[in-house]
């Protein structure tokens, strides 16, 4: 185990009708002036919008609404709107929403003071000093951006999508009530469920110490999203299972499932340049294509992690270490498919003449090499992996 610093600071308000007591959080925290985003209408057409209003206005915090964060959100928002927030001069910034609007609303807090272009700090040519406080009412299960210090954005006009981590952005509080994710489709749920397991995962498959708590806390992590995503694809509203979903979203991204150890994020570099291309692609359907055709290129530089992986979670025991590891990859890849996420790039219509463009995002046109603790991800190895899943 290496040394570490952890500070997690956010608070859960877990539960049913938790939305309810958002006047009294925010009274709480000493906020006058809210700036309240939301994505494209989903929590109009539900009535949350409209009760978490009224549960502000009672407690007579006032209010600015910025609406129409799009998925895969978007620098454009954020640079567009600026001018309009620093006006109006919020104390506090209440995201509604899954990760778009959360990581929006945490871009936001950090451009609201400084002078610079707000992709700045996601292009890592500056850091964040100083930032409003960020709170959060959760409606889907997914990118666990309510408890991490991540935020992630995409410039249209370069086509890249690139994220910083920040302490100054982790949530102050998040409000969780499984009941809203209810009405999350199967396809943007099962994108949730590959989200949290690829957190997870990310962080499993770098270097530890025999016995890593951190490498048992995601063993268990992991198991309980695929117990709780075979349950829901059969029921939307199984609360149990929609709980343990959302809890597990939290978790998977705040920092327990890599303390003590290194943390990267190879297969989310693969993906940002894949989304970032083409930016109607959801973020966890990209994963459940590349993550498979990593670990199959990986899987030779780590034998011994992936049978631990295989046995730990899958509870697949076959005594050959090798063929154990590729079953527990291709376990993976299958419930990737019961739960209704592509394979394959051409279901993204992604064929071999937009491999160079993937490749030249992920790279930075040859300048970067994503670090790895046994194979740098450089611009041959992401072909490998890109041709691989074509």
């Amino acid at each position: 185990m290496i040394d570490f610093n952890l500070s997690i600071k956010t608070k859960i308000y877990f539960g049913p009708d938790k939305e309810d007591l958002i006047g009294d959080i925010l009274r709480s925290e000493n906020v006058n002036r809210v700036l309240i985003i939301v994505g494209e209408g989903s929590v109009k057409k539900n009535g949350l919008l409209t009760k978490v209003i009224g549960k502000i206005e009672e407690k007579k915090i006032d209010y600015l609404l910025l609406e129409g964060v799009r998925p895969n959100p978007n620098i454009e928002f954020v640079r567009d709107n600026l001018i309009k927030i620093r006006n109006y001069k919020p104390d506090f910034i209440l995201a509604i929403g899954g990760g778009s609007v959360i990581d929006t609303a945490k871009l936001l807090a950090c451009d609201y003071y400084y002078d610079g272009d707000p992709f700045d700090f996601n292009l890592h040519k500056a850091k964040p000093t100083k930032a409003l406080p960020v709170g959060v009412i959760l409606t889907i299960s997914a990118a666990g951006s309510e408890m991490s210090t991540s935020c992630v954005i995409q410039d249209d006009v370069k086509g890249k999508k690139a994220g910083f981590n920040s302490d100054l952005v982790r949530p102050v509080f998040a409000i969780e009530n499984p009941k809203l994710t209810y009405s999350v489709s199967p396809y943007q749920t099962a994108c949730g469920i590959t989200d949290i397991m690829m957190h997870t995962l990310e962080r499993y498959f770098q270097p530890s110490s025999e016995n890593e708590p951190a490498d048992g806390f995601a063993e268990a992590l992991l198991r309980s999203v695929i117990k709780a995503g075979q349950k829901v694809m059969k029921n939307p509203e199984d609360y149990d299972s929609r709980a343990v979903l959302m809890l597990m979203s939290s978790l998977s991204h705040n920092g327990l499932t890599n303390i003590g150890k290194p943390f990267g994020m190879p297969v989310h570099q693969l993906e940002h340049g894949l989304s970032g291309m083409y930016k109607t692609i959801a973020h966890g359907a990209g994963l459940a294509v590349l993550w498979p055709a990593w670990a199959k290129y990986y899987v030779q530089f780590d034998v011994d992690k992936f049978d631990q992986y295989a046995r730990n979670v899958w509870n697949s025991q076959n005594p050959d270490k090798k063929e154990n590891a590729l079953q527990g990859i291709k376990l993976t890849e299958e419930f990737f498919r019961y739960i209704g996420m592509p394979s394959r790039l051409m279901e993204f219509k992604v064929g071999a003449i937009d491999i160079d463009g993937l490749i030249n995002r992920l790279t930075d046109n040859g300048t970067r090499v994503v670090a790895h603790p046994v194979k740098p991800l450089d611009g041959e190895v992401a072909r490998i992996i890109y041709n691989s899943c074509l």
